[in-house]
């Protein structure tokens, strides 16, 4: 590793790494080198690398499974990997998941502004529903930027099944990051209450995301509306 006297050594490390990864010589689910190994390749010390290692943990683009090592963590689906509980004991349920659409829209000032785009800047909508034992349970709409992922597919993004982070991924070689989960109860619109297929204002969980790239720009905001009178929801574990 060339070093950079204007650079902390484990951000170069991270970079190395990350080079790595994207360039695929550890695939998902792949166990890394050891820190040891990994010091002697780049010649930083091995506090230098699990320093890089834990930060790149923590951004989600890698996963540590204890006693056994460092891997490289999957294009995880969200929602599709989390569970459906009954409030009352019972095993959770992952959720089917149906895809409705991809359209191309318009961005409105406040979209404009989360995804750093000028007003008016055109969008693609992608929306799902998700299912559990046929029943409809939840509402996902997720909205990138045209000039980022030119020509979208819809078949591809079927064939992914809804899956736009691994999509990113493998068609455009944009990595995202993990955002952070926001949740709030919130009353339905007209939109949700006629996909979820309940009444006006009923009470609703909303989720709320934005992915960034590893360059910190705004990439994917998704907003998902779940039923949750009988059913819980609770986020799949990391790795």
């Amino acid at each position: 590793m060339k070093k950079l006297a204007a650079q902390p050594l484990y951000k170069q490390v991270i970079r190395e790494v990350m080079t790595a990864v994207e360039a695929g010589e550890w695939q998902d689910d792949e166990s890394l080198p050891s820190e040891v190994e990994l010091g002697v390749r780049f010649g930083v010390s091995q506090g230098t690398v699990r320093k890089a290692l834990d930060s790149l943990v923590t951004e989600g683009v890698l996963y540590r499974r204890q006693g056994v090592g460092t891997f490289v963590a999957g294009m995880n689906d969200f929602l599709a990997r989390g569970q459906f509980l009954p409030l009352a004991g019972a095993d959770g349920v992952a959720p089917k998941i149906e895809l409705l659409g991809c359209v191309r829209i318009h961005a409105g000032e406040q979209l404009a502004d989360i995804l750093g785009l000028r007003r008016g800047a055109a969008l693609w909508q992608v929306r799902r529903l998700l299912r559990v034992s046929g029943v409809v349970i939840g509402l996902e709409e997720m909205l990138l930027p045209e000039v980022g992922f030119p020509n979208l597919d819809i078949r591809r993004i079927r064939e992914l099944k809804g899956n736009l982070r691994e999509l990113c991924w493998r068609d455009f070689g944009v990595r995202l990051r993990d955002g952070e989960v926001r949740y709030r109860a919130v009353a339905a619109g007209q939109s949700e209450a006629r996909l979820l297929m309940v009444d006006l204002n009923e009470p609703l969980l909303q989720l709320v995301r934005l992915a960034r790239d590893f360059e910190g720009k705004p990439q994917v905001w998704s907003v998902a509306w779940l039923k949750t009178e009988t059913l819980a929801f609770e986020p799949a574990p990391f790795a």
